[in-house]
């Protein structure tokens, strides 16, 4: 690590305030039971669980949310994007919407598979208390600031209320990449989740926080994360601990 980023990352400690942001615990379980399973086990140790609903092979949105413990994301990932849905964008669309209706307070949608044509998410808005994620993803590299602030300005004129853009650090110069950026958001009022994945972009879970970011996704246990890099919710809060005191 160079003198230069050890010193950026004391400045902007000091110069921000670490907000309360929320855990969220992947779940990717393969049927309803296991999934409500799952939620009761993450209730009191963290804030909230992201379901993977391609991986739920019995699947009944109304029945998985009904009673549900802890607050949710809802995903469904096509295999592009590690998940095992094989459908359409508009047939992914129309399970998130599902799950609007059935309570969930989260929906991630990638930005590639939103309909900016269909008005039914803003109609939605109107009836019920959710957020919409918009996301964008590179599994391969971290691009320009310059290309993932297009991606930013995108997905808030689609009515994105939390933008989230997840990349792969090959570097550490990549981790300081989403870090600036993180900043650059954060100083434009724009609620964020950034990520750079993989074991160099660690970093990225513990700062990006600190600058706006309002999720952070950690498995209970390393045999339950969803992406390289992750630390788990005991680490995270830890690292966290140290951080404020």
């Amino acid at each position: 690590m160079t003198a230069g980023v050890i010193c950026y990352i004391v400045i902007t400690l000091q110069r921000y305030h670490i907000k309360k942001m929320k855990i969220c615990v992947p779940v990717q379980a393969g049927t309803i039971a296991g999934a409500k399973k799952a939620m009761s086990k993450i209730k009191g140790k963290a804030d909230m669980a992201e379901l993977w609903l391609d991986q739920i092979k019995d699947l009944d949105i109304g029945d998985l949310l009904k009673d549900k413990s802890v607050p949710v994301i809802c995903v469904c990932k096509k295999t592009d994007e590690k998940g095992k849905f094989k459908g359409s964008w508009n047939n992914v669309a129309d399970i998130l919407i599902d799950a609007i209706k059935n309570g969930a307070e989260y929906i991630d949608l990638p930005i590639q598979g939103f309909r900016i044509q269909d008005s039914e998410f803003s109609k939605l808005a109107r009836k019920h208390k959710f957020k919409l994620i918009l996301s964008y993803h590179d599994f391969k590299k971290t691009p320009s600031i310059k290309s993932m602030l297009a991606k930013v300005k995108e997905m808030k004129s689609r009515g994105a209320d939390i933008v989230k853009i997840s990349v792969m650090a090959k570097s550490l110069e990549d981790t300081v990449r989403i870090i600036f950026l993180a900043k650059e958001l954060h100083d434009k009022n724009i609620p964020h989740i950034l990520i750079a994945m993989g074991r160099v972009g660690v970093l990225s879970r513990v700062l990006t926080p600190t600058l706006g970011g309002e999720i952070m996704f950690a498995p209970l246990f390393n045999s339950g994360s969803s992406a390289s890099g992750q630390l788990t919710v005991k680490e995270l809060k830890k690292t966290y601990d140290l951080i404020k005191n």
